[in-house]
């Protein structure tokens, strides 16, 4: 096959539709809908994504018939295809169950093949990527994860400037204490986290509990990017550790990474 993930119709991915009969309903008022392109299947993936993660939470059993689907798909697509299934459904399948406090091992011991087992790995290396798989146990985490020595609730996120190295968010101290060169520390899932540096710290006068913190944007983030990255990071009552340096492993950790993955464009957890 030759389509490529931003051109594949929706004739393209009905056998997944089909696998999981309790998609049914959602998919023909989704379609029936003015704006539907039968042309645009990442859109109409996005509302497969969002099923998906409400069969976590109701009925993971009847996820068995639509993974045997997949280990045929596997063989049968393109290799090139093969990250619509890792990235749309596995990422999306393993990032939901640990979000709803799911145990992976239900969800892997129903992988039927050689093909969905191998991209189980590669979907949990971008969702939980501080941890390594077992058959056996699950999860087993790499390193200790950091102490916090504090923690924030995010109360004020003013839109980044392009002009600027840095951006401001607003933040009310929780517990412990929080100084420049500290890290706000993200998760993503309890074997993912994400940082940003703490650059400057300021206690306003009117209370001391609260704070602005100024915050480093991230090599890769150009000036095109920085108005958008606080308000993809950060949402006003969120709660934020805080952590006084980051894992030394970290480093060894990006160094194994996949190439790609829709990780990069995904808004983390609260």
């Amino acid at each position: 096959m030759t389509e490529t993930f931003s051109s594949f119709g929706d004739a393209f991915w009905a056998p997944l539709r089909d696998a999981l009969p309790s998609f049914a309903e959602r998919w023909r008022a989704f379609s029936a809908r003015p704006d539907y392109d039968p042309l645009d299947g990442p859109q109409s993936m996005i509302e497969f994504e969002s099923h998906l993660e409400d069969v976590v939470g109701s009925d993971l059993d009847s996820l068995g018939p639509l993974f045997v689907v997949m280990e045929r798909l596997y063989t049968e697509w393109d290799p090139g295809m093969h990250e619509v299934l890792t990235i749309k459904v596995l990422e999306t399948l393993t990032h939901e169950a640990d979000e709803r406090g799911v145990d992976l091992l239900r969800l892997a011991r129903m992988l039927p093949g050689p093909k969905t087992r191998y991209a189980w790995r590669q979907a949990l290396m971008w969702t939980h990527r501080e941890c390594t798989w077992d058959d056996e146990r699950g999860l087993v985490p790499d390193f200790p994860p950091p102490v916090p020595v504090g923690r924030v609730r995010i109360t004020d996120v003013p839109e980044g400037s392009p002009d600027m190295p840095t951006f401001l968010v607003g933040a009310e101290l929780l517990s412990g204490a929080v100084r420049a060169g500290n890290f706000v520390w993200i998760r993503l899932t309890r074997c993912h986290h994400a940082w940003r540096e703490i650059v400057a710290v300021e206690t306003l006068v009117s209370s001391p509990q609260s704070l602005r913190l100024t915050l480093a944007y991230h090599d890769h983030e150009g000036p095109d990017e920085h108005w958008i990255v606080p308000g993809s990071w950060f949402d006003a009552g969120d709660e934020r550790e805080i952590i006084e340096q980051l894992p030394p492993e970290m480093e060894k950790l990006f160094a194994r990474s996949p190439p790609s993955s829709s990780d990069s464009a995904a808004k983390p957890g609260s």
